[in-house]
């Protein structure tokens, strides 16, 4: 069974405007605060405010 791991970073762009950005396939070992930490990092690249953070582990069950 295959688990994947995506996270979806909750941003505001410079008028309010909420937005999501996913990322797949994060390492199944990742801390939860590396992950905070990644995506922090990623949005101080952008214009945008960060907002928070999900992660979400799908898991095959065929």
């Amino acid at each position: 069974m295959a688990k994947v791991v995506t996270i979806s970073i909750n941003t505001t762009d410079v008028r309010g405007k909420k937005q999501v950005t996913n990322v797949s396939h994060i390492n199944l070992e990742a801390e939860n605060d590396k992950l905070r930490e990644f995506a922090q990092m990623l949005i101080v690249l952008t214009t945008d405010s960060y907002v928070g953070l999900t992660k979400i582990t799908k898991e095959s069950v065929i």
